[in-house]
């Protein structure tokens, strides 16, 4: 199955989220499947997340590290889990991602102070059915 089939064999992701005034803001992210869903943990004051709660519409494409696509486009919906639903997302990222992922939890917990950064939060998308 070719990697434009089955997007989740890709490692990194841009992320377009889009601001009030409709401008796109492109944002590289692990996402990780389960289920027929995305899944991504990121901290809860970042501007995506500010951006998703305004406006769920998302658009996700493979990409190298610092978020330059390298495939398609794909529309979808995203949701910021709450708290009780945060576990879906982290077992989604450690299932894919591994170790990589256990550090990069200790490494935000270190790292971003949580009043600046704030808490993680999961992210949910739905990407729409393909023609």
């Amino acid at each position: 199955m070719s990697r434009e089939e089955d997007p989740h064999q890709d490692e990194y992701f841009a992320l377009r989220t889009f601001r009030r005034d409709g401008t796109a803001v492109s944002t590289p992210i692990w996402l990780a499947p389960t289920q027929g869903l995305l899944y991504a943990y990121t901290p809860g004051r970042s501007w995506k997340v500010r951006r998703i709660h305004r406006n769920p519409r998302v658009e996700v494409a493979p990409s190298d590290f610092s978020g330059e696509p390298h495939g398609r486009w794909r529309s979808g919906r995203a949701r910021i889990l709450p708290e009780s639903e945060l576990r879906t997302a982290k077992r989604a990222m450690t299932a894919k991602y591994r170790n990589r992922f256990r550090w990069f939890t200790i490494v935000t917990l270190i790292g971003r102070p949580r009043k600046r950064g704030g808490r993680a939060v999961g992210v949910e998308i739905r990407l729409d059915p393909t023609d």
